[in-house]
């Protein structure tokens, strides 16, 4: 029972969380990434990240599935009736509960933080990993992360290039676009400036309809192309720093920045801890019949969609919770204790709630009334 309990809490989640990566794959990263080499380990970060995230989910799919099966076969009965407790039966998979709740410890703890800085990293250098010796003339580019394009009309000696453009957005709506003759390109170690000679600035506001013009004899532009050295982040994130590094960064902060501490906190804890809680509900769900292959199916697909919904809302309320108020941690704290009782309630209690033969083909059939 333990093994197929593995193999098909295995086979779930990481059908499950490869599913959940392409998708988050193709709705945020940026083109200059999706389409490059730096695709590969953001995928492999990304998979680490959504595996731990996923991992209570897979426990609940593949333990009511596989008890479910039980049920209806009559194997549940069977082994009742040689004088199996309930306990004895839930015990293999209360064993890979605890096994898997471990491991997504070490996944949150250790593997999860390493996830994150291989998504970041590979984000940064593929949209920063731009050497404008590559750059073709008469060609539309962009740059920083979508909000700057950039065109330059031909290729002059030196590094240098003529009839250059470039148009910048803000995230307010404002706009300000530069042109001019000429320009050259200058390497430093970290990125590569962009020297413009004569250029023309036009400046425009967010409501604003008509721009500001300026002109301007020299002009540098940090062009957010790759310089000499390989592209680097100068900063880190709460969700990369391992865990010696996350516990002493809780007083480097304010108030807010004690807020996200509390929430990432969270976030690396309680998923572990779910898969046990998920693991007891599933398990007696599946030892109620409902869902076999006896029963409708959709009473089985009712029971995953209900932990995917759940587990989606928590972690979402999770976040939304302590990010307005770190005392709302408590109340988390307080669901996580109170679900973890219903579960040991729920199945250690009196055996008699199980419904007659656990399948409604074992029952006796009349006939003719009697």
């Amino acid at each position: 029972m333990f093994v197929q309990l593995l193999v098909a809490l295995l086979v779930v989640t990481i059908t499950l969380s490869s599913l959940l990566t392409l998708v988050v794959l193709f709705a945020i990263a940026p083109s200059a990434v999706l389409y490059s080499k730096a695709i590969l380990p953001v995928f492999l970060g990304a998979l680490t990240i959504n595996f731990c995230n996923v991992l209570p989910i897979g426990m609940a799919v593949a333990a009511t599935w596989y008890y479910t099966n039980l049920v209806a076969d009559h194997a549940i009965d069977a082994l009742y009736a040689t004088g199996f407790s309930h306990f004895s039966v839930m015990l293999p998979a209360l064993l890979l509960a605890l096994l898997a709740a471990a491991s997504g410890f070490y996944l949150s703890l250790v593997e999860v933080p390493r996830g994150w800085s291989r998504v970041l990293d590979a984000i940064y250098v593929g949209t920063h990993d731009v050497d404008p010796s590559t750059l073709e003339a008469q060609h539309f580019y962009t740059l920083n992360d979508n909000s700057r394009t950039f065109y330059f009309g031909r290729r002059l000696p030196d590094d240098e290039i003529a009839d250059v453009f470039i148009q910048e957005r803000t995230d307010d709506g404002g706009e300000k676009s530069i042109s001019a003759p000429s320009g050259s390109f200058i390497k430093t170690p970290r990125t590569t400036l962009l020297y413009l000679a004569d250029a023309v600035v036009q400046t425009r506001k967010a409501g604003e309809r008509t721009p500001t013009i300026a002109n301007v004899d020299k002009l540098w532009i940090d062009s957010g192309m790759r310089g000499s050295a390989a592209p680097e982040r100068s900063s880190r994130y709460l969700a990369e720093l391992g865990s010696g590094a996350f516990a002493a960064a809780y007083n480097q902060g304010d108030a807010l920045y004690q807020r996200e501490w509390m929430g990432e906190a969270f976030k690396r804890t309680i998923p572990p801890v779910l898969t046990v809680i998920y693991l007891l509900f599933g398990v007696r769900l599946a030892l109620l019949g409902l869902g076999g292959r006896q029963e409708k199916n959709w009473k089985l697909y009712v029971i995953w969609v209900g932990f995917i919904v759940h587990h989606a809302v928590l972690l979402l309320a999770l976040d939304a919770l302590i990010s307005l108020d770190r005392r709302m941690a408590w109340a988390i704290t307080a669901i996580v204790v109170i679900e973890i009782c219903l579960g040991v309630v729920v199945n250690f209690g009196p055996p008699a709630v199980i419904r007659g033969a656990l399948a409604p083909s074992s029952r006796p059939i009349k006939i003719n009334g009697s």
